[in-house]
């Protein structure tokens, strides 16, 4: 029978959560991917310079995000710069104004002069009464510019400011060839710092998009065991699902005890493969001593009864593992 497969497909949805704050979510990526590279050091050495050995060192993650939706706090984020939100002076630029016998109105009240463009390519400056220019006594349709003030929202790239450094989450949906979608695999990257470099192309066809790159920073890992990290990948199914534990191991495997003394056994459940193993509840197993004059066994606590040898029985899912037990 053909196995299964499972893939990733499209792009990932973005969160960046900066000091324990969102500062922005993304749903309308073109692109996001991780690079993981490493350096190495060639070990050459006998006849015809083999190489015998290479030490692998400096790896790095690089995540890498391009978003189709124009968003200031992808900006913001690799700027390291706050939003500011409340009234600026902006310009309207090339504003169509019809003249009637040398007067028209303007769409806004400028703030200062107004430049008008003619239609015979001359321009002059005006000085607006409210809203309103007066420019000679024709009928004509004039091209104007100037500035006027209003509620705005803005980003300041300034010459200091450092990109942020925050959590990035990556989460993408996985299928599978014969089930469809069975879950999804989310990346999460603690420690991310934006590179701070970043493109704003305003093309005649298509839309402006925002790249946010940058590079995974080291950090502490959630356990002793993970030392020094960078990412976490992990693999979310759709409904409850494990891999098959193959084997079990209960430690000790070997116990000597004398009368009246207690030994707990532990069990560990054995999947194979890349798989780490993992603890289980000695509750979810039957346990069972083959002599109870020599040894009892209650709840996994082994206890010694009389001298002589017997063999303390585990049952788990149907796999099975044994103690000796020797009571002197």
């Amino acid at each position: 029978m053909e196995k299964s497969k499972d893939f990733l497909v499209s792009t990932a949805d973005v969160a960046f959560i900066v000091n324990g704050t969102l500062a922005f979510t993304g749903t309308t990526s073109l692109n996001t991917s991780i690079s993981v590279s490493m350096e190495d050091q060639e070990i050459t050495g006998g006849k015809g310079n083999k190489t015998l050995y290479k030490y692998k060192y400096g790896r790095k993650l690089a995540p890498s995000i391009e978003m189709a939706e124009w968003n200031l706090a992808y900006i913001a984020a690799n700027v390291g710069s706050s939003i500011f939100e409340g009234l600026r002076d902006v310009f309207a630029v090339s504003e169509c104004v019809t003249l009637t016998n040398g007067t028209g109105t303007l769409q806004k009240v400028p703030v200062g002069k107004v430049y008008v463009e003619k239609a015979d390519g001359s321009s002059v400056e005006v000085t607006p009464v409210g809203s309103t220019i007066t420019i000679g006594s024709s009928n004509e349709t004039v091209s104007v510019t100037y500035q006027y003030n209003t509620t705005v929202k803005r980003v300041t790239i300034d010459a200091e400011s450092a990109p942020l450094v925050g959590k990035l989450i990556l989460t993408a949906d996985k299928h599978n060839n014969k089930t469809g979608k069975v879950g999804e695999v989310q990346i999460e990257v603690p420690s991310f710092q934006l590179s701070g470099t970043f493109d704003i192309s305003l093309e005649a066809s298509g839309s402006t998009t925002t790249k946010l790159d940058g590079d995974a920073l080291a950090v502490n890992g959630a356990s002793c065991s993970d030392g020094s990290v960078y990412a976490y990948i992990t693999d979310i199914p759709s409904a409850a699902s494990a891999v098959t534990i193959s084997d079990i191991a209960v430690t000790p495997a070997v116990i000597e005890l004398a009368a009246n003394e207690t030994m707990t056994l532990s069990v560990i459940g054995i999947k194979g493969g890349l798989y780490s193993n993992v603890s289980i509840d000695i509750s979810e197993c039957n346990i069972t001593s083959e002599d109870t004059a020599v040894a009892t066994v209650v709840n996994g606590i082994v206890t010694g009864v009389a001298a002589g040898v017997t063999y303390i029985n585990i049952e788990y899912n149907g796999i099975k593992d044994f103690v000796k037990v020797t009571v002197a």
